[in-house]
């Protein structure tokens, strides 16, 4: 794994912690009520190492943090919104899919894209032949087509040379 890589992941489960302390703050809660809720199977150090982004969270201590906090698992670790993680997909940074090398992708993986960008190309009036250009909106329609974040689509779709934004 590269450098970039791992400060990304380092600094998303930061992000991840400062969600679990937010949600904790907002309800009022200390470190020790929190243990305490969970019947003691979090000890205050363990959970300050979450908040910090010190520590993995398993699953299971996710659903468990996202019980007593009343919220679904998916949304503590849904922070693509936050302004860092957007700033590659924001609405002013183009992203540009590279049509002639579409077909580097598996036919199964490449169809949904084929047919949103044709789909994109007539509402649009393009006859480009190398590259279309695509909104944030448009990557988060696609990603919902493959079943996956915004930000993992477009990282393979880099990573397969498909896509480029510049």
């Amino acid at each position: 794994m590269d450098e970039k890589q791992q400060e990304r992941e380092r600094r998303y489960a930061e992000l991840v912690g400062e969600r679990l302390r937010r949600l904790r703050q907002d309800r009022g809660l200390s470190l020790q009520e929190v243990c305490e809720r969970s019947g003691d199977s979090f000890v205050v150090s363990t959970l300050s190492a979450y908040e910090r982004g010190k520590r993995s969270l398993s699953l299971e201590r996710l659903y468990e943090l996202a019980t007593i906090y009343g919220q679904s698992p998916m949304s503590i670790l849904d922070i693509e919104d936050e302004p860092e993680f957007q700033s590659a997909l924001s609405k002013g940074t183009p992203l540009r899919i590279r049509l002639d090398l579409i077909d580097r992708l598996q036919p199964e993986e490449r169809r949904p894209l084929e047919t949103y960008l044709a789909f994109l190309r007539k509402l649009r009036d393009d006859p480009s032949q190398e590259l279309l250009t695509i909104r944030k909106d448009d990557l988060t329609y696609l990603s919902g087509l493959y079943g996956i974040r915004p930000q993992a689509l477009k990282d393979y779709l880099e990573k397969e040379g498909v896509l480029v934004n510049h």
